[in-house]
């Protein structure tokens, strides 16, 4: 395969998984209530309200990473991608959120905080349609993570949401959140 068909592929997978995880986790949170957004699990974990802020902080700043991160001089760890995308998306290793990404109150509004995590995604979105840089010659030093170049930050942005959006399948499931969301 030729760098330039790679590069098409790398492409259309991440274009892919970036609207496939968008999608869900739009439907998820488009149909929460305000009356149902301060619902959570437990009393330690967050609300969904506070879930949702941590995934439009954490797109943002993920996206961000991918825009000022090194140029990448090694080649490309293809095997990496499927790690990413198992390691992103599993709520069975539960890991503590880099203090940037934790919820503050940034949002008051389960809108507000969609259109935040919408307009950061649209971001993505269009870096990798423009194409004017290749997401494999970037470098970044994920906190959780560690070394990964430009193409498995937005697998693993793809990832964080579809983990997300399973947690709050979950609290939707709870009979608080029924009752508060009035069914």
């Amino acid at each position: 395969m030729s760098a330039t068909t790679q590069l098409g592929t790398d492409r259309e997978q991440l274009l892919a998984a970036l609207r496939q995880s968008r999608d869900q986790y739009l439907v998820c949170v488009k149909s929460v209530p305000e009356s149902a957004a301060s619902i959570r699990l437990s009393d330690t974990s967050w609300s969904i309200l506070e879930i949702a802020e941590h995934v439009a902080t954490a797109e943002h700043g993920m996206f961000r990473a991918t825009e000022i991160a090194s140029e990448k001089t090694t080649p490309p760890n293809y095997a990496g991608d499927a790690e990413v995308l198992k390691q992103g998306a599993n709520r069975e290793a539960k890991a503590e959120a880099p203090e940037r990404s934790r919820p503050k109150g940034r949002w008051t509004t389960m809108a507000d905080a969609i259109a935040a995590f919408e307009n950061s995604r649209a971001n993505s979105m269009a870096f990798v349609e423009k194409g004017e840089r290749d997401p494999r010659k970037i470098e970044w030093n994920h906190p959780l993570f560690g070394s990964l170049d430009g193409h498995q930050v937005l697998l693993l942005m793809s990832a964080h949401v579809e983990r997300h959006t399973a947690q709050i399948e979950e609290i939707k499931q709870t009979p608080a959140y029924k009752t508060a969301a009035g069914k």
